[in-house]
């Protein structure tokens, strides 16, 4: 997308706006694969809701909307160097001359994924090309830093002036994300200079559902009927976000004022286009053998880079017609492994022509099967819902979602009548609606009480979701020996007690709106206690029992601050949950109903 130059400056801007409203809002969608930013001026919002520009991406300089792989290098002394596809070409340019302390990391996304009872570490390693540690935190800062500054440099060229203070950031996150990864993406963005007050997290699959929306209402009215039978008021619509690291799946039901309810919590896992390029790379250690690959992957970053670009390109146009139609997947083969080509090599297992590469087809569809399935029985398991069981309507956005192959099997699952929509720029569809989302945020009051020489803007909303776990404490009850075990029961003076219950905050499958609130317990406090500290629970279960049973996990440490009022006996606090939009928040308050200072960490530090 080529760069519109403004004409208007900052202080023009201002002019129209509140001092203390946002000029601009920039969204960074940060993927396992590939990664970019968008942005939209807050005023222009207001006529064309997709108005929105792109980044400037090296080596070209040219605004796109579009992603860059999402690669960090850094110097030997762990400073940051350079992002995207530079920093490939500028380690693999190192690696020729020698120099290999340099550091480049890719796919390190996928180690805030967390399952069972692990939480994110703020301490946490990740390892480079080389298999080298470095805190994962310093990488993940590096790139929050180096978006940043790029957006400002790339602004002041047609806007002097603009500062941090003008933009609010929206950082795309999957929705199956536990809390503490989300924390750790909301620190990170913090350490590299954005104010905390300034970032949003967008879940991936909600913004891009705000992006098919908003596309929908734009079109041409011939157009429109079709689309909003899938998006317009009343439908139903599972959407599908596939991308390289994650699937997330979820359900909308829109309403009249195109305003999305959720109809379960976002459920899915680690089954992006990822798994296939590692399927692949099985496939070359079983040729190559795996010592010699890993050697390949070390010392020929430039090669290693040409020949996953290859299969990419191929895995995209994988599909029946080319199984109908061709024996072999063909690629072209650097000279590091051309040359150590296995002369015994099986013909069923790979033949090289020339410089080339043929990949019997029955070994091509076995790297996509694996993930297909388990995305399969995903939704298999999902659409057992009867909340969705009959939905007809199904969108698939994210990169890996515009293979022919995902989409040929997925189709499979559901009924002949069902009507797919894969959209135009299904590959940035979550960067373009999280620029949307911030958006939406910023204008809400807008949407409340349009000005009258206005037209009222309609843009879709999330209007609510559903909690994917159970939160709640520790806490005991009178013991009931008809339903409380005997190995709980406990003792305080003349009664008797039930221990490890577990004391229900939010429960998992509700109706989660902008300011839901949980369930509040009260805690009477020592007199001479300078700080009370609360451990939160959360389960998949959404009536669970107790603590201990198994699926439920510590989620964090809620240290509320008690200094006031020390000395006083039977102080009394109140603790509670809270969800702000896609983020949770723990809180107390005091017997005056005054807001008491606390801290809430869910990231181990171990």
């Amino acid at each position: 997308m080529a760069e519109r130059k403004s004409s208007k400056s900052r202080e023009d801007l201002k002019q129209s706006q509140m001092e203390d409203q946002d000029l601009f809002v920039v969204a960074i969608d940060f993927g396992t694969t590939y990664t970019g930013y968008a942005y939209s001026q807050r005023n222009e919002f207001e006529s064309d809701p997709l108005r929105i520009y792109g980044m400037k991406v090296e080596p070209i300089n040219n605004q796109m909307l579009t992603k860059v792989p999402t690669s960090v290098l850094l110097k030997p002394s762990e400073e940051f160097y350079s992002f995207g596809k530079v920093a490939e070409d500028t380690y693999a340019e190192k690696c020729k001359n020698g120099e290999t302390d340099w550091r480049l990391f890719k796919n390190f996304k996928m180690r805030l994924y967390n399952t069972g009872g692990k939480r994110t570490n703020r301490n946490m390693m990740i390892e480079d090309c080389r298999g080298i540690p470095v805190s994962a935190m310093t990488v993940f800062v590096s790139m929050f830093r180096h978006l940043k500054e790029t957006f400002v440099r790339q602004l002041n060229e047609s806007m002097k002036g603009v500062t941090g203070d003008d933009v609010r950031w929206v950082v795309t996150v999957p929705a199956i994300w536990d809390d503490s990864a989300k924390q750790f993406m909301r620190e990170a963005a913090e350490k590299a200079g954005i104010k905390k007050s300034k970032i949003i997290l967008g879940l991936e699959p909600e913004c891009a559902a705000l992006y098919c929306g908003t596309k929908s209402l734009q079109l041409r009215p011939t157009l429109k009927r079709g689309v909003e039978q899938i998006l317009g008021p009343g439908s139903r619509y599972l959407l599908l976000d596939i991308g390289g690291g994650t699937v997330d799946i979820t359900a909308h039901e829109v309403n009249k004022d195109f305003q999305y309810d959720e109809l379960f919590a976002a459920h899915g896992g680690p089954w992006g286009g990822e798994t296939v390029n590692f399927a692949f790379h099985k496939y070359l250690c079983d040729v190559f053998t795996r010592e010699r690959f890993t050697q390949f992957c070390k010392n020929c970053p430039d090669e290693f880079n040409d020949l996953s670009e290859d299969f990419e390109r191929k895995k995209r146009n994988f599909g029946s017609k080319i199984v109908s139609e061709t024996k072999h997947i063909v690629l072209k083969l650097p000279y590091s492994l051309f040359k150590d080509f296995p002369s015994e090599t099986p013909q069923d297992l790979a033949i090289l022509e020339h410089d080339k590469l043929k990949i019997p087809v029955k070994h091509m569809q076995a790297f996509f099967d694996n993930t297909l399935d388990k995305i399969s029985q995903h939704i298999e398991e999902k659409m057992k819902n009867d909340k969705v069981k009959n939905i007809t309507n199904v969108i698939m956005v994210g990169g890996f979602s515009v293979a022919n192959i995902v989409k040929e099997r997925l189709k499979l699952l559901f009924p002949e009548n069902t009507k797919f929509l894969c959209p135009e720029n299904a590959e940035i569809a979550t960067l373009l609606g999280a620029v949307i989302y911030g958006q939406s945020q910023i204008h809400s009051t807008n949407f409340q009480k349009p000005e009258k020489s206005k037209p009222r803007i309609i843009v879709p909303r999330i209007h609510s979701r559903r909690s994917r776990y159970s939160y709640g404490i520790d806490s005991h009850v009178l013991f009931n020996p008809e339903k409380h075990p005997a190995d709980k029961k406990f003792r305080d003076g003349k009664e008797e007690f039930c221990k490890d219950v577990f004391w229900v905050f939010l429960r998992a499958g509700s109706v989660l709106k902008s300011t839901k609130v949980g369930k509040l317990s009260t805690f009477t406090v020592d007199k001479d206690s300078k700080t009370l500290d609360v451990v939160i629970y959360r389960t998949e279960n959404p009536n669970p029992k107790f603590v201990d049973e198994e699926g439920c996990h510590e989620l964090g440490s809620l240290i509320v601050n008690m200094s006031e009022g020390v000395g006083i006996r039977n102080r009394e606090i109140k603790i509670g949950l809270q969800y702000n939009d896609t983020e949770l928040s723990v809180y107390a308050i005091n017997n005056r109903d005054s807001i008491i200072k606390t801290t809430f960490d869910s990231l181990d530090t171990v």
